[in-house]
């Protein structure tokens, strides 16, 4: 079964690409947080089974637009019906009143991201909803708060009740503490570290990142103390650790995550 982080918050297990969580609004409807790669649909319908209580998939909440965030949300909104929403920026306006993602891989998978844009490889559209421009109420009790700068549409999402935060790749989270994304992966780098700095002063003390693992008190404290560390200097030292980290990173994602041990 699913993990429970606090009250109406769960890490979904089965999943593979980026952490997958489902989080209860006020109102007791259901909201996935991002749905990782496209092979997750059925693992995420059996944990909501498991955990929901019957309820169904009311939402689809999605942080960014890169493909190990976005992968099976099509499907899964096709499934359930429900609402998908998504930071604008990251969407494209069809002329028509509708408004669809074309989500890309992101550059730090380096391999997914040359062979995407070598061959040229699409996917259908999806659809979306509930475009988000600014900061606004998307279900009873949670909030999209704008985070541009991994990608210009991204988004946080904040559970007031739950004092949890979905935080995308602004953060990944580690045992030992937290870390910025890689900066290549970002659209604009400068952008980032700018909203990095002001999340931080509006973040709950629960967070729950794209990558890694959720943190369970003292989020905002770490949030402001990465945002006031400089990124230090290129080194050879620095550029093994930011190997081991990616080796890391890609391990954790392309794996199915399963219960502990």
């Amino acid at each position: 079964m699913a993990d429970l982080i606090v009250p109406g918050v769960w890490w979904l297990h089965g999943t593979r690409g980026s952490n997958v969580y489902l989080v209860e609004a006020a109102d007791g409807r259901l909201a996935v947080v991002d749905t990782g790669f496209e092979s997750n649909v059925d693992p995420i319908l059996d944990e909501v089974a498991l955990v929901g209580g019957g309820r169904p998939v009311s939402a689809i909440l999605l942080t960014h637009d890169h493909y190990d965030h976005t992968g099976s949300a099509h499907e899964l909104h096709h499934r359930t019906g429900a609402t998908v929403a998504a930071g604008a920026a990251d969407c494209q306006h069809n002329g028509d009143g509708t408004w669809t993602m074309d989500a890309p891989t992101g550059r730090s998978h380096l391999a997914r991201f040359v062979s995407h844009r070598l061959w040229r490889r699409h996917r259908a559209r999806l659809p979306i909803d509930l475009p988000l421009d600014g900061e606004v109420e998307v279900l009873p009790g949670i909030r999209a708060i704008p985070a541009p700068g991994h990608t210009h549409g991204s988004c946080c999402y904040v559970s007031t009740a739950a004092g949890t935060a979905f935080v995308g790749d602004l953060v990944i989270g580690h045992r030992s503490g937290l870390s910025r994304p890689m900066a290549m992966s970002n659209a604009d780098n400068a952008l980032y570290e700018s909203t990095l700095a002001s999340f931080a002063e509006v973040a709950p003390a629960v967070g729950c990142p794209g990558h890694g693992h959720p943190l369970t008190g003292g989020f905002a404290e770490q949030l402001r103390a990465l945002a006031n560390r400089p990124v230090p200097p290129m080194s050879l030292r620095r550029l093994q650790q930011r190997f081991a980290k990616l080796r890391a990173f890609a391990g954790q994602m392309y794996r199915r995550r399963s219960p502990p041990a």
